[in-house]
């Protein structure tokens, strides 16, 4: 049996985490990116003997734009400050005091910036763990002796789109609104894009406007998956962070201004807090990250890169609603982690019955069922997950979910769409919901069809001043 390790353990254990080169090899349109780390045995440690240092090797390979080199000083800070957010895939496994760079260098904001960005964005992780630390004691930078800051990007970057797609409903509503009118600056991006994203690219490229994609390769290290075997710490990383710079990178080579996403307003809500942290998921897509990340990039890497969330004014349940516009992409789209890479719903997980509850008022029974093969509401199975989507008491699920007051509107809304006579009537988990969370039954349930969740456009919480007012006007005319 696997013997689980602990925090306290593992930091006295393996003393430093380091961050020791950057390999860049050039090909013909290929730019194949390594970073090298390390993870420092003690030596002063119980039993150091029997330990090894952990070695790791990461890489980014990008298709570029043309067979031309690029001029190194114009995108080696995008290089280097991914190799620094990728730290934290590795440093996770001991939680090293030190992390020390031997690439570059981070000055005083920098450090204090990827510090509140490992320590927010591990959120979760050190609640799955138990890890009880303040930002304050979670690590320490360090600088090689005489390294330089890198250097700010010029390269001139046309007024064009870089739209991250993944397989879910949220970028394919980002690709449908700006289509119709932005087709000409529009160009896709994914990072080891799964079999429904590549079904988006096709469907894109082989539409009238003709709309291009970009792909890219991320490899982690496989040492990470027998770390994980042998009992060394493991959770979720910031990963849309991650997604980010290597996002800002590729827009450099291809010369694309405007990236943006497809993060809803959503995603600012926190799933429990622990110690006094409020432990987000998505915090990585959140609005405050986004602001701080687009300082940050806008400071060290290029001036003038606009990276956005162009659904940010919109919650889950109304981005659900203009999806239900575009019936030809429901064989297209899944939104299931666990079943991505076997292309399918797992109809097992929170995020499958969460996708299942917010599309279900537009969509209607016999098309949810079309696409999810079964009625997810018949479910017994998933009546725990349901409680923790519905009940503000629990610990919301981690995953990519929306907020307890959608959810619960999905749920009332969908009512309405049955003809029955008695609460036996409904299917088991909107009968769990009825009796759980009303007291005088059915009719308690009401709901307004011109709800705020439906109708709102967010005016403070968004970045509408950072962008060309006419992206945003796309989605404005929608709610009319």
């Amino acid at each position: 049996m696997m013997h689980k390790k602990n925090f306290t353990d593992l930091r006295a254990q393996y003393s430093k985490f380091s961050f020791d080169e950057i390999n860049i090899i050039e090909s013909d349109n290929i730019l194949h990116i390594s970073y090298i780390y390390k993870i420092h045995v003690n030596k002063e440690a119980e039993n150091s003997e029997n330990l090894e240092d952990l070695n790791f090797t990461h890489s980014i390979i990008i298709n570029k734009k043309t067979s031309e080199n690029l001029p190194a000083e114009d995108i080696s800070a995008a290089i280097f400050y991914l190799g620094v957010a990728e730290i934290v895939n590795y440093w996770k496994i001991s939680c090293a005091k030190i992390i020390e760079i031997n690439t570059g260098y981070l000055d005083t904001y920098q450090k204090d910036w990827f510090k509140n960005l490992f320590y927010n964005g591990l959120g979760e992780f050190m609640y799955v763990n138990n890890i009880v630390v303040s930002e304050k004691d979670f690590f320490e930078f360090r600088n090689a002796d005489g390294a330089q800051l890198a250097p700010l990007s010029n390269i001139l970057l046309p007024e064009t789109i870089l739209l991250p797609v993944g397989g879910g409903k949220d970028s394919i509503v980002s690709y449908e609104l700006l289509k119709p009118e932005f087709s000409k600056a529009l160009t896709l991006f994914a990072v080891n894009p799964i079999k429904a994203t590549q079904r988006l690219f096709k469907k894109a490229e082989e539409s009238e406007e003709n709309i291009q994609n970009i792909k890219v390769q991320r490899i982690l290290d496989k040492q990470i998956m027998d770390c994980n075997k042998n009992g060394f710490l493991n959770g979720h990383v910031p990963f849309s962070a991650l997604l980010g710079f290597v996002t800002v990178l590729t827009s450099l080579i291809h010369g694309k201004k405007y990236i943006l996403l497809s993060n809803e307003s959503s995603a600012n809500e926190e799933n429990v807090i622990f110690e006094g942290l409020k432990v987000n998921h998505q915090f990585s897509k959140s609005l405050k990250f986004e602001d701080d990340f687009r300082n940050f990039i806008n400071k060290y890497i290029h001036p003038y890169v606009e990276y956005i969330s162009f659904l940010r004014p919109l919650s889950e349940i109304q981005i659900g609603k203009i999806f239900a516009e575009f019936p030809e992409n429901f064989p297209i789209f899944k939104s299931c982690n666990a079943g991505s890479k076997k292309d399918i719903w797992c109809n097992a997980c929170p995020k499958c019955l969460f996708a299942y509850i917010i599309l279900f008022p537009f969509i209607g029974k016999e098309n949810m069922i079309k696409i999810f093969g079964q009625d997810l509401f018949e479910n017994s199975d998933m009546k725990e997950m349901f409680h923790d989507l519905v009940d503000q008491s629990r610990v919301k699920p981690f995953e990519c979910v929306g907020t307890y007051s959608e959810v619960n509107l999905a749920l009332r809304m969908s009512l309405y769409h049955y003809d029955v006579e008695s609460i036996e009537d409904f299917p088991i988990l909107l009968q769990e919901y009825i009796t759980t969370y009303s007291s005088d039954g059915f009719e308690e349930l009401d709901v307004l069809e011109n709800s705020d969740e439906l109708t709102k456009i967010d005016e403070e919480n968004n970045n509408f001043d950072k962008i060309p007012s006419e992206f945003f006007d796309v989605i404005k005319r929608e709610f009319e």
